[in-house]
């Protein structure tokens, strides 16, 4: 008997169409590289596959077993309001969407409205990062009351980043936002995991497979992104 639900259905449904989105995307950047034969797609896009593989994946365990294997805090958003007041209908699909919707804020409105503040081109960079900063800390209020929400969020806030930030300053937080959204609280086992997953991150896309990770355009996470860059190779 299926044991699959409405939010089960409807997390299938945003991983594939976050796949479908960043692999259309994907052609934007499909340039061949002279150092590295498989042209710049390959990567993300293998990502993207495992990303797939996984949604559906999921889907089909909780079909046959429900959020039996599910870790406390999923298993607690998909039971439902009886068992969890705070998730409740329009409330918790309304904050869903805000935090589904703070990354696509922060991609296309700074820059729409930075001429009403005569922003010059030079002084772009500072303002993004106060929309940045006020952004994350939309996310944090939303995020505290919805992890799941904000564990379907917190990949594409980090995607909407990368290209300012640079994914060397943004992993550390991210590795560290995702442990908090699946329930780790204590501080001196994430001081430990952290850096290590961080350390296989760099290690194998810097050092072994020399794939060009953003650095960021906006100092001083650029400067960091090139110093780490210059660091490993």
């Amino acid at each position: 008997m299926s044991k699959l639900k409405f939010s089960h259905y409807f997390e299938l449904f945003f991983w594939l169409m976050l796949v479908l989105v960043f692999f259309g995307y994907s052609f934007e950047f499909n340039k061949d590289i002279e150092i590295y034969k498989y042209g710049a797609t390959l990567w993300p896009r293998t990502i993207l596959l495992l990303i797939a593989l996984a949604a559906i994946g999921q889907f089909f365990d909780q079909r046959k077993n429900g959020d039996k294997a599910a870790s406390n805090t999923m298993a607690a958003a998909h039971e439902g309001p009886d068992s969890n007041p705070e998730h409740t209908g329009a409330a918790w699909y309304t904050s869903t969407f805000i935090l589904l919707a703070i990354p696509f804020v922060y991609m296309t409105i700074p820059e729409k409205i930075a001429p009403l503040f005569s922003i010059e081109e030079e002084g772009l960079g500072n303002f993004k990062l106060i929309c940045a900063a006020v952004l994350f800390i939309v996310y944090l209020g939303f995020a505290w009351r919805n992890h799941v929400g904000g564990i379907l969020a917190l990949p594409i806030f980090f995607a909407a980043l990368l290209q300012d930030i640079g994914f060397y300053a943004l992993a550390p937080v991210f590795i560290i936002g995702v442990m908090i959204l699946m329930g780790e609280r204590r501080a001196t086992r994430m001081a430990l995991v952290m850096p290590f997953i961080y350390g296989i991150l760099l290690a194998f896309f810097v050092s072994l497979l020399y794939v060009g990770l953003p650095t960021g355009n906006i100092k001083p996470f650029y400067d960091f992104g090139n110093w780490v860059v210059t660091l490993l190779q």
